[in-house]
């Protein structure tokens, strides 16, 4: 019995070791990834409940979505990144024409895609910018 506590003991110190230096290398999250995180989960649990028969009710859930995601980031201190908006103007004037669209539902479409990304890109300019 001694030698098997005496096994166990140093597999756990290894095992409490390791996962600390695990946590170590772990990138630690951004304010907007920690704050977009929990909006999500916000916006997800306010239509959970909600079902859709007809295109019209799916579209209203994804309305009340977004919506909770926008007032969510906005009270915790984030709102549009003018540079998002300088960068998506073409590209939703693009998509208008391309898909047969308003240029107002091309750059929603467009918000409503990119206010989900949390992470920076060298692609494009993030949506969210934190207001000090």
């Amino acid at each position: 019995m001694i030698s098997l506590v005496l096994l166990i003991i140093p597999a756990i110190i290894c095992w409490l070791v390791m996962s600390q230096l695990d946590s170590l290398n772990q990138p630690q999250k951004t304010l907007l990834a920690k704050v977009g995180d929990e909006c999500a989960g916000i916006a997800d649990n306010a239509v959970a409940n909600m079902s859709a028969v007809v295109e019209f009710q799916k579209l209203e859930i994804q309305g009340r979505k977004i919506n909770v995601m926008r007032r969510c980031m906005r009270d915790k201190g984030f709102s549009e990144n003018p540079s998002w908006l300088a960068y998506a103007t073409p590209v939703a004037h693009a998509n208008a024409i391309k898909q047969s669209i308003s240029e107002d539902e091309a750059i929603e479409n467009l918000r409503r895609e990119h206010m989900m990304i949390f992470k920076q890109s060298s692609q494009q300019p993030i949506y969210w910018i934190h207001q000090s």
